[in-house]
Order: C-alpha cells, then structure tokens, then sequence
C-alpha cells in the first residue's frame, strides 16, 4: 500500500475514534449518525482490502523456490534415462530430444519451461516401463509425475499474485478517495455546524482531520496522490477558524 494512501487510512480511523467518543452529543443528528457509520464501513472494507493486497504474494515465491529445487534434478533425472534408452535403441532423436542440461533447464522462462516439462510428462506416460531397466521405477515415475503437475501449477503463481496485487493497490487508492470525498462533503460540513454548541467535539475533530505523514522521502513526492511530503494535503478541511 503506498503510503499515501495508508495515512490518510491511519487519519480517518483517528476521526471515526474522535466521533465515536462524542457519539452521545451529536447522536440526535440523522444524517451525521448516517455519515459516520458510512465511515465506518468504508474504513472496514479498505481495511479487509489492505490485509487482503498484504497476504497475496507472502510465502507464494518461496514455494514456487522450494517446488523448483526438486523439479529441476528430477528432469534431468528423466532426461538420463531416455538417453540411455536412446543410446540401447541407437534413436538419436529421442538422444537429442532429452539433451538438456540442468543449466538449460534453470535459464527458461515460465512459459517455456511450463511447455518443456508437460513434454516430459507425455513422454513419460508413452514410456511405459521401458525406463525401468535403466534404474527408473514405476513409483519414482510416478513421483515425478506428481512433481510436474504441482510445479505447473506454482511456476506462474509469483506473477499472477504481483498482478492482482496491483489491482488491489489501484482499487485501494479509489476506496480511499471516495471516504476523502464521504468525510470532506459530509461529516465536515455538519461539524462545523456544531462549533458553537459542541466547541470541544469541533476542536478535536478537526485536530484528528491532519494527516501525519512519517517515513516520507522527497523524492516520494512525486508518488503520492495529494503531497504528503508537506505534512498537509489539499483534502484536509477548512475548520473555519
């Protein structure tokens, strides 16, 4: 989540905290009541929509790490005995179409290497037991087997999950704007009207509307959507005094 977007989140939750304590003075209000729990349920459904956007790539490139350690030597695995095959049947064709070093293996993308091992797989299945009597077990087939598919289905996983990161990171952004625009056009505009009757719930209301940007860099300037670098953002109301 950029950090924009995360203060002002940080700011709203404060403001819905400052509402709530003063809840008793301004609850004969119907549409400052309305307003609030507006708030509040945008501020739930950004905030499901953060920890959803932070889980969707943890632990899912560490799997992909781990699935291709063990991948990888079991092609070769493969490719030696239906070299050798090749060898005891002299079909340099099958020689040339196992010849792939581990090296090679290691440098292909994710779609050539997702279409290289479905070939071993095939390959596998059409070999039948003819691999045995060269130290190639039906069950070590079979675990190989196994390996492709699980390693098919996780090769693409780490960029699918960026991808729809991405998408979580724009829609969080769109979310944020519209409780700027729920807050600065609703509840604002009613709070000021409070000033003279309920000056303390006012003064810390707009107190909790200042947005504290920490961590910032200048160069990060460029990247927020309302320049928090300066500690104040062009949303941040008018409290009228």
């Amino acid at each position: 989540m950029k950090k924009s977007v995360a203060n002002r989140i940080n700011m709203y939750v404060v403001v819905l905290e400052t509402c709530k304590r003063h809840e008793e003075e301004w609850a004969g209000i119907p549409k400052l009541v309305s307003a609030v729990g507006d708030l509040e349920t945008a501020l739930n459904d950004i905030n499901a929509a953060a920890v959803l956007q932070a889980s969707k790539t943890l632990g899912v490139s560490s799997y992909k790490t781990q699935k291709l350690s063990l991948l990888y030597p079991a092609i070769v695995e493969v490719h030696s005995a239906f070299k050798a095959l090749a060898k005891d049947l002299n079909d340099p064709g099958l020689r040339i179409r196992n010849n792939y070093p581990d090296s090679t293996l290691r440098k292909m993308n994710a779609y050539m290497l997702k279409t290289h091992i479905k070939q071993v797989a095939e390959d596998l299945v059409a070999a039948g037991s003819s691999l045995e009597p060269f130290g190639m077990s039906a069950n070590r087939v079979s675990e190989i087997l196994q390996l492709i598919e699980e390693s098919t289905a996780i090769i693409s996983k780490p960029r699918s999950a960026i991808v729809e990161r991405k998408s979580i990171t724009s829609s969080l952004a769109v979310k944020a704007q519209a409780i700027d625009d729920l807050v600065r056009e609703r509840i604002d505009n009613m709070v000021r009207l409070l000033k003279p009757t309920l000056p303390d719930f006012f003064n810390e209301y707009f107190a909790a509307r200042k947005i504290i940007a920490t961590g910032l860099r200048r160069n990060d300037a460029a990247e927020n959507l309302d320049g928090l670098s300066t500690g104040v953002v062009p949303s941040e109301p008018d409290d009228g005094n």
